[in-house]
Parts: C-alpha cells; structure tokens; sequence
C-alpha cells in the first residue's frame, strides 16, 4: 500500500503539479487549501507524510502542526515555503518538522526528501520524546535532535535512559550503579562525568542532583 500524503497547499497551480507529480511517484494524495481543511481530513484519514505550506488561510502550516503534535500526532512533516529567515527555520523545526524545502524547489530535490524523511520513520514503540526536537529510538539505541543523531557513548546511553524511565522521580545512586556496571566495580566518580555530559547535551538543568541520594530529569 502506497505511503499517504497530506499537502496544505492555497496555490492551485502548484497543487495540482504537487498532485500529479506524487500520484506519479506511487504515492497516495489528499490536497487541502486551508488550515481548516487539512485539519478535517485527518479526522477521518491517517496520513504517513504532511506536507505543509506555511501561508495559508484559517490556520497557517506552523500553526496545523502545532495543533498535531499537542493531541500526540506523529505524522512527519516537510514545509514548503517561501520563508527564507532563520526565525522561522528554527520555528518549524522547534513545532517538530522534519525537513525545509524553499520555494521554488526542484520536484526531484522534493522526491529525495520525502523518500529520505519516511525512511526513518519508526513505530511509535521504538521512539521514546525527551523534550523539545530531542528523542531516543530505542531499537537503534540511539539519541537524535530533529532528525541528527547525538555522539553519545553507551554509558550515557544507558543512564539517559534510566532518568527518561524514571522521570520527575529521584533515580538513586544504586540504581544507577545497577544498571550500568551491574557485575563490574562501580566508579562513582564516573557517573558525576556521566551527568556531566548529559547536562552539556540536554542543559544543566535538566538533572537536578538530590545531595547524597541520586538524580533527577527534571524535563
């Protein structure tokens, strides 16, 4: 079964070769014109792709994503728009976009992205959110920021992991110890660098340290 896009387009001209061009490509298509609309048709259809024009009427792109994502709605999403500052850039990655592509574009450049942003979508199961663009997909054990993966080592891995398991609640010393030497001698020291590095990559403060008993994600 082909992949279902959802396109929030107001420019007919460009709708209707968007249309064409994708139903060419194996894909299937629904076309909105508005805000309003677009947000309609995912009540009753579940769509894999949006792609999103930002000045629209009713409800602009920026705006239908955000609703989206604030009822749990993972769909990817791409923008297409002839917004070229970085505001606004930043905007639609922080909304939780997946990709940016500047009016005009190339059809093919389009193609390459969509192919490139549904192949590394994976099921929900997989996907743990920690705050903001970060994430962990937990079949790769990995940790990206919108879409680009973290260097981060296995112990910190490990420990992030534990503190998103165990958050807002206080994860003791001896959990920690548990789960990331378990049979090998535990360094204490090495878990205050552990957090160290965690702060450097999510802020210092995202972990709360709770003197003499352990840590807390604060996020």
């Amino acid at each position: 079964m082909s992949a279902k896009i959802l396109v929030l387009e107001d420019n007919e001209l460009l709708l209707e070769t968007l249309d064409e061009f994708l139903s060419d490509s194996g894909y299937s298509v629904r076309l909105a014109k508005s805000g309003k609309e677009a947000v309609s048709f995912t009540y009753d259809e579940d769509f894999e792709l949006f792609l999103l024009d930002v000045k629209v009427p009713d409800i602009n792109g920026f705006e239908f994503l955000r609703q989206m994502r604030d009822i749990g709605c993972k769909t990817p999403a791409i923008f297409l728009t002839s917004l070229r500052d970085k505001e606004s850039l930043a905007q639609g990655f922080e909304l939780g976009g997946d990709d940016y592509i500047k009016k005009p574009f190339d059809l093919d450049e389009l193609l390459f992205r969509i192919k490139a942003v549904l192949s590394r979508k994976v099921d929900n199961d997989d996907e743990v959110k920690i705050f903001g663009n970060f994430y962990i997909n937990k079949e790769r054990k990995r940790v990206f920021d919108s879409g680009v993966e973290l260097d981060m080592n296995l112990k910190d891995y490990r420990l992030l992991c534990l503190l998103i398991e165990n958050r807002g609640k206080v994860v003791t010393t001896e959990m920690i110890v548990e789960k990331l030497w378990k049979n090998e001698v535990a360094n204490l020291g090495s878990i205050r660098v552990y957090i160290t590095n965690l702060k450097k990559t999510f802020g210092k403060d995202s972990i709360s340290n709770i003197r003499g008993i352990g840590y807390r994600f604060e996020r």
